[in-house]
């Protein structure tokens, strides 16, 4: 992934059109650096443990279970935060299906419409303008 995302060329073909000191050339050099720096510490902190490769649910093994743990205990008390009332399951699965429905829509529209007659043109060429 993170050499993709040093060689994605429809990102480097649109970057080539700004001045260095666009914000949007930082933003996404500061992107590519900071997802390698975090590739790179991922991919040490694997060779530390290459016996997890045999047996994952050994003692040694437990930490790579932490870090999930933990963001999921986060990731719910922000939903808890976010979305605190309390709605019954009726109500929760009709505002679910209702926003997949939105969703949807939106997407097919992209589809049928917009990509036929722009095709994939990402708009940050006219941004500096």
């Amino acid at each position: 992934m993170t050499i993709c995302v040093w060689f994605w060329t429809d990102i480097n073909r649109e970057l080539k059109g700004y001045k260095l000191n666009n914000s949007l050339i930082t933003l996404t050099r500061s992107w590519r650096w900071t997802l390698t720096f975090i590739s790179i510490g991922f991919i040490v902190i694997s060779f530390q443990d290459l016996s997890c490769l045999q047996s994952i649910n050994s003692s040694e093994c437990l930490k790579w279970a932490e870090p999930s743990k933990n963001l999921s205990q986060i990731i719910n008390q922000l939903f808890n935060f976010l979305f605190g009332a309390s709605f019954s399951e009726p109500i929760a699965k009709f505002i679910g299906l209702f926003a997949l429905l939105i969703y949807a829509l939106g997407i097919f529209q992209w589809f049928i419409i917009k990509l036929p007659r722009s095709g994939r043109y990402s708009g940050f060429s006219n941004c500096g303008e």
